[in-house]
Order: C-alpha cells, then sequence, then structure tokens
C-alpha cells in the first residue's frame, strides 16, 4: 500500500510545529484485496462470462424454434 505525505501549515511561518498527515490509499488499478488480478485478467474473465452468456440465450433461441 502507498502512502502519501500531506503537510498543513497552521498559518504563519514559525508559528509552530507542522501538522503532518499520512493517508494510507490502496495501489492504483482495479484489482485490490489479498489476491490481486492484473487487469487484463479481469477483462477475460468478464469477457467469458459475456461469451457464455450470449452462446447460452443462442442455444435457447434456436431450440425454441
Amino acid at each position: 500500500m502507498g502512502q502519501e505525505s500531506v503537510s498543513l501549515d497552521a498559518g504563519a511561518a514559525g508559528a509552530g510545529p507542522k501538522t503532518r498527515i499520512v493517508v494510507e490509499r490502496p495501489a492504483p488499478g482495479l484489482a485490490r484485496g489479498k489476491f490481486a488480478w492484473p487487469p487484463w485478467g479481469i477483462g477475460v474473465v468478464g469477457g467469458l462470462i459475456i461469451a457464455v452468456a450470449i452462446g447460452y440465450f443462442i442455444v435457447r433461441w434456436r431450440r425454441r424454434r
């Protein structure tokens, strides 16, 4: 996971210590979590699901005729 540092100035220079906040952000992209997949892998699985669904409806439509 990446970290991004953000510094906030409380006003005038030298008025006191700056407040530092560390913001935790996940890695960029679609795949996040324990088993991260690359974007092309998600696209392939999605395409296969769509192709199977289209094939199923074509077979159903042809059997009705």
